[in-house]
């Protein structure tokens, strides 16, 4: 991969201080989310519960364009010294903070579950935005205290702006360089037709997932539950976590546990029900061949695209 921006601020001995930082807060939300009854705080903060999809990009382009919003009118109000400006501009700033603070505690939720040079960029933009936060709340204190006498304040967002484009760039190599938050089966081919897996349905034992490969890149887990014989996609949809080396939990044990970050999924529909996966993984039909060998095919909307 062609070595961008961020990759040259954390690659190596450069990005060693990040650890330091990333170890404390790290310690900070991990410690807090091992806290009894804080799992719904982290669903939600994932997006797992709700939204259905990542929450912290839905929220940050809510905050860039606030702090967007305000920096216009903060030049219209240069230029025009228009004091109806005033109030609106102070309006849209104590939104764009208050929604601020959910994408701070969304995006350090979401970090939590990285590592390596993905972490390190990660923190550093975290912690560049939580700054960012903090001077932008100052800026609205002075703005409320000054009246319209409110150029220094101005000034400190206008600057804050610029600082907004430089850190905000860095959260989008997250995503596009280093795949944060991206589905792990978007790409897989799942199998519309009925395909034969090189697994007889009497080798299966209860409860203990199998994974087979089902050609075309993509793998199933296969597991027999009181008889019946289920598939779900294999890889994690979070980061690509195996998920056949998980652990089955949840009532009769019928859900598996993602063992690289603790996702957890239903076996019968494939359904994301814990973070911080927010996307289900693909849910398969299954039958057995008159001689004896397991067949999966790609059930409901995987199953009518790969039909089309």
């Amino acid at each position: 991969m062609p070595e961008t921006v961020g990759d040259r601020l954390v690659r190596g001995d450069k990005g060693k201080w990040l650890d330091a930082l990333g170890g404390a807060l790290g310690g900070v939300v991990g410690g807090f989310y091992r806290i009894p009854g804080t799992r719904p705080i982290k669903d939600i903060l994932h997006g797992t519960l709700v939204l259905r999809h990542p929450l912290h990009p839905a929220l940050t382009d809510v905050v860039v364009g606030g702090y967007t919003v305000v920096a216009i009118l903060d030049v219209l109000f240069l230029l025009q010294r228009d004091a109806a400006l005033l109030g609106s501009t102070d309006v849209v700033l104590a939104v764009t903070l208050l929604v601020a603070v959910g994408s701070i505690l969304s995006g350090y939720t979401d970090w939590n579950e990285t590592f390596g040079n993905e972490r390190r960029l990660g923190i550093l933009h975290g912690a560049a935005m939580s700054l960012i936060t903090i001077g932008y709340g100052l800026s609205l204190w002075i703005r409320v205290g000054a009246g319209p006498d409110r150029d220094p304040a101005i000034f400190l967002g206008l600057g804050l702006w610029v600082l907004v484009a430089v850190f905000a760039h860095l959260g989008g190599e997250m995503v596009f360089g280093y795949g944060t938050g991206v589905n792990r089966q978007a790409w897989t081919h799942v199998p519309g037709k009925w395909r034969r897996l090189d697994l007889r349905a009497d080798a299966l034992e209860d409860r203990k997932p199998v994974r087979v490969e089902a050609g075309d890149g993509f793998a199933a887990m296969v597991t027999k539950v009181d008889g019946a014989i289920l598939a779900i996609g294999a890889a994690c949809t979070h980061a690509g976590g195996p998920l056949d080396q998980g652990e089955l939990v949840g009532p009769d044990r019928l859900d598996v546990k993602c063992p690289w970050h603790g996702s957890v999924f239903s076996l019968r529909t494939g359904a994301a029900l814990h973070g911080p996966a927010t996307m289900d993984e693909p849910v398969l039909e299954t039958r057995t061949s008159a001689e004896g060998a397991v067949e999966i095919r790609a059930r409901g909307r995987r199953s009518a695209a790969a039909a089309s």
